[in-house]
């Protein structure tokens, strides 16, 4: 029964959705990487980002698009590339 269920599900999902799902998890993960590389808990991360904890909590779960500003300030504090743009 469940299998049928997720099937319908993925059916009906349109590849927008799924490329979306896909990257923003690369990213969760690049970002929870980069904290464990570094020794930094998502309470010192809220801190010298100066957001609240919360905040946090909600872009490494997925729950918030993250802007491609926000993404900047954390590459800046965990010292590394999140993403990449290929360049001609």
């Amino acid at each position: 029964m469940r299998t049928e269920i997720t099937k319908k599900i993925l059916k009906e999902t349109t590849d927008e959705t799924k490329l979306y799902i896909r990257k923003m998890g690369d990213i969760t993960v690049r970002i929870h990487q980069l904290m464990e590389k570094k020794n930094i808990s998502q309470k010192d991360l809220a801190g010298l980002l100066k957001k609240q904890p919360s905040e946090i909590c909600k872009w490494l779960s997925g729950e918030h698009n993250l802007t491609i500003k926000s993404l900047i300030k954390l590459e800046a504090e965990l010292g590394a590339d999140i993403f990449t743009v290929p360049k001609k």
